[in-house]
């Protein structure tokens, strides 16, 4: 005989799935870390890069690699806030 689940779920198997957060002031958190509100990403960061075989780096120029680097660099820090990666 299967075990019961020893854990809740946070839906109702809702047709349209589940949502957390209803607003971006809204606080949540995961794993027992303080709650914060949506991280935010500059908008400057280029959601397209162009390679290049001319640049060091494989890209146009060193501006676009260091948007991209702090782009990813941001994104670390926020799920490591949101305790969703350590």
């Amino acid at each position: 005989m299967a075990q019961p689940l020893e854990y809740e779920q946070a839906g109702y198997n809702g047709p349209d799935g589940l949502q957390v957060g209803r607003a971006t002031t809204d606080l949540i958190a995961f794993y027992g870390s303080t709650p914060l509100t949506q991280q935010t990403i500059s908008s400057a960061v280029s959601t397209t890069s162009t390679l290049s075989t001319a640049g060091a780096w494989g890209f146009a120029s060193q501006a676009e690699i260091n948007q991209i680097v702090a782009a990813v660099s941001t994104t670390a820090y926020a799920l490591i806030q949101l305790g969703l990666v350590a």
